[in-house]
């Protein structure tokens, strides 16, 4: 309903939710989906990577459009400056509740404009990494659109692509030496 534009993304949200607290016979608590969130796994090229950009002096943001559980997580563990997500609801006694904040929704262009000024980066020197098509408009606003394991849908929008996270520390250190080339997108074609 909400890809055919008949449901907008707050709706959507709670219809979202709601199936999940039904599922559940309507009792999820916080403290049952911290414990499902803490089993996904960062992958190890990540902290790499994030280890590597921070020797750097690079800020690191995430964006999603998933939940704020799992993405602070995330965040804190690899060691983000600043994260943005959508934000579950939960009564007084910490059951999930149907809604929630949608704080990035597919909005992740405004979300980018956001947490740049807020780190006080120009938008020209801003990367964003994206696999889907939820992450076009936040693509099509940086100096440095990298498709990431997409299913293709962002090769006309990426200037970059790659497969594994550890090729962005090739991928910067190509776009470093040859700023003014176009030969750094020649080899990481999207």
């Amino acid at each position: 309903m909400f890809d055919e534009g008949l449901i907008d993304y707050t709706k959507w949200l709670e219809l979202d939710v709601k199936l999940w607290i039904e599922a559940r016979n309507g009792l999820v608590t916080r403290d049952e989906i911290m414990r499902v969130l803490s089993q996904i796994k960062v992958d190890d090229e990540a902290h790499h990577v994030v280890r590597w950009l921070k020797r750097r002096g690079v800020k690191i943001a995430l964006i999603s459009g998933g939940i704020d559980l799992l993405v602070s997580r995330i965040a804190e563990e690899i060691g983000a400056d600043i994260w943005m997500a959508n934000k579950l609801s939960f009564d007084k006694r910490g059951y999930l509740i149907a809604g929630g904040i949608p704080i990035v929704g597919v909005w992740k262009d405004k979300a980018v404009r956001i947490l740049a000024g807020s780190l006080g980066i120009n938008l020209d020197n801003t990367m964003f990494i994206g696999d889907s098509k939820w992450d076009i408009p936040a693509l099509k606003i940086v100096g440095y659109p990298v498709a990431y394991r997409d299913d293709g849908v962002l090769s006309s929008i990426a200037k970059y692509r790659v497969n594994k996270l550890l090729e962005l520390i090739d991928l910067i250190k190509c776009i470093e030496d040859h700023i003014a080339s176009h030969q750094c997108a020649n080899i990481f074609k999207p």
